[in-house]
């Protein structure tokens, strides 16, 4: 799958998905700063995976119950839709 680079462009696809429906895979989205945005991937459990922004870049886990994240949720997307499995019998 190809995603726009931009938060701003990434935030227009997708199905919109509220906070307490969230799947492993969702995009979510925070609002950080006066124009500045920031997405992480939803894991499980209120856990996200993200870039951090500060001088070393790294990609680390968050809670979304954290005081700054919690704050800062502004949206989550879903991107990925699965096919419910379905049984035969022969």
């Amino acid at each position: 799958m190809t995603l726009p680079r931009t938060t701003s462009d990434q935030v227009k696809q997708g199905m919109a998905i509220s906070k307490n429906r969230l799947k492993a895979g969702d995009l979510v989205f925070f609002k950080t700063g006066w124009g500045n945005r920031h997405v992480g991937i939803f894991v499980e459990n209120g856990i996200f995976l993200h870039v951090s922004s500060g001088v070393k870049k790294k990609v680390t886990l968050s809670k979304m119950d954290n005081i700054y994240w919690k704050r800062k949720f502004w949206t989550a997307r879903r991107f990925l839709v699965t096919q419910p499995q379905v049984s035969t019998v022969h």
